[in-house]
């Protein structure tokens, strides 16, 4: 028997999924920069193939100019 997770438990699924992931955003070194929402969006689409809206997207306050490890708030709903 095949079973389908219920609409109730994909948030769960998703947030599960979202802890265990980690998302590289490559940017060019010889180049400005700043990370934004659009971009972690796109890469979430590109990497993970998880669709997330940007503005479902928190990131730091400070402005992210250089490479490091950054943590990205998602709100799933």
């Amino acid at each position: 028997v095949a079973l389908s997770p219920t609409s109730s438990s994909l948030p769960l699924q998703t947030i599960k999924f979202l802890k265990s992931c980690r998302l590289e955003v490559g940017m060019k070194n010889n180049v400005k920069w700043e990370l934004n929402n659009e971009i972690v969006a796109r890469h979430f689409l590109k990497n993970l193939r998880v669709f997330v809206p940007p503005h479902a997207l928190k990131l730091p306050e400070e402005p992210i100019t250089r490479w490091g490890e950054y943590w990205c708030d998602v709100t799933v709903s």
